[in-house]
């Protein structure tokens, strides 16, 4: 039986030094000189980190790790890296003080990673994080980097064309994102249990063909502005309002996996920060893959585990954006489709014979 909910007030002035303490190691990873890496590594990061990167890299553990699988690779494909946060939002989550922090990497793709051909141009690298700082360093990270757009921006798509609009995520209308003041502590509580509220609402649905009217006994109405933004991944894209949502998303998603359902196992952050709120589960999210046409596969039958995180900024009354960091290559690895073997595969196709 799961436990319910509950919101942990947080000393601001704490934390306000976590998110100024992880905006420093973040920054000091991407700008540091290389040789002086590790160092920064073992600054930054507990010598028994966890670190969950989306696939193909997944579960490291160990400084070590660290370095050799996800720092040292981004810098050396993006040599002229800048990281730029659109939200940094912190709070306690089960008594452990976490930090969100969504936006994007910039630079030149000087160098193949893991695979993707290099273009030797810019590109954007999107990222979502949530990190568990313990004693002013990172113990558990999960980080979703989204290496399916870095595919398009090479100018190679492994799967059917998105529904939604692929595009750059476009940071908070407000530009109010990256916390660094105090926040109402009711304010950041009344966030929090109004995307919970929403999350419960998506519970109401029973399995039916998902018409507009099944859709409408959901209540989603009521949680989101008229115009909300809703920005996917890679494979899905960016929506427009509910009916944008339903049409290119949410549908084809019930489709798909009907008997979808969550488990407070696995998740692993949910805060409210002021009018911004993150939740996020590596796992968490489990469904049958019985139906067609979401990221247009047929129905494969295979049982799915989902890693997804959600970062919204909200009104009083209403959720107005949302970020959807998902992934999507470890989804389709489980319904049987590896896009990085897919990917090595053309282009040593592409190679000329000899």
């Amino acid at each position: 039986m799961s436990t319910p909910f509950q919101y942990t007030p947080v000393d601001q002035a704490q934390n306000i030094a976590s998110k100024q303490r992880l905006l420093a190691i973040m920054q000091a990873l991407v700008n540091a000189p290389l040789a002086e890496l590790n160092e920064v590594i073992r600054d930054g990061y507990h010598a028994d980190a966890q670190v969950n990167v989306t696939h193909p890299i997944n579960e490291l553990i160990g400084l070590q790790a660290i370095a050799e699988q996800v720092w040292r690779p981004l810098r050396q494909a993006l040599p002229d890296m800048e990281r730029r946060d659109d939200i940094v939002a912190g709070g306690r989550y089960r008594d452990t003080v976490w930090i969100g922090s969504l936006g994007r990497y910039l630079g030149t793709f000087a160098q193949d990673l893991l695979g993707i051909p290099a273009t030797q141009g810019v590109v954007t690298l999107r990222y979502a994080e949530g990190h568990e700082l313990r004693d002013g360093k990172i113990a558990t990270s999960y980080l979703f980097i989204d290496f399916l757009d870095l595919m398009r921006q090479a100018g190679y798509w492994p799967i059917a064309p998105i529904l939604g609009r692929e595009m750059a995520w476009l940071p908070p209308a407000t530009h109010d994102g990256v916390i660094l003041a105090p926040q109402d502590e009711i304010r950041s509580k009344r966030t929090i249990e109004m995307i919970l509220a929403m999350h419960a609402a998506l519970g109401y649905y029973n399995g039916q063909s998902p018409t507009r009217a099944v859709l409408d006994l959901m209540q989603m109405v009521q949680h989101w502005h008229p115009n909300f933004m809703w920005y996917g991944p890679a494979g899905i894209g960016t929506t427009r309002g509910l009916q944008g949502f339903e049409d290119f998303h949410q549908i084809p998603f019930l489709v798909a996996f009907p008997d979808r359902k969550g488990s407070e196992v696995g998740h692993f952050i949910r805060i409210g920060d002021g009018h911004y709120a993150v939740t996020g589960g590596w796992g968490y999210l489990q469904a049958t893959h019985t139906g067609h046409d979401f990221l247009g596969m047929p129905p494969t039958g295979r049982r799915i585990k989902m890693r997804v995180m959600d970062f919204y900024r909200c009104t009083d009354e209403t959720i107005v954006e949302n970020w959807i960091p998902m992934d999507v290559p470890h989804i389709l690895l489980q319904m049987g489709v590896d896009v990085f073997g897919r990917m090595r595969h053309q282009f040593r196709q592409h190679q000329p014979i000899r």
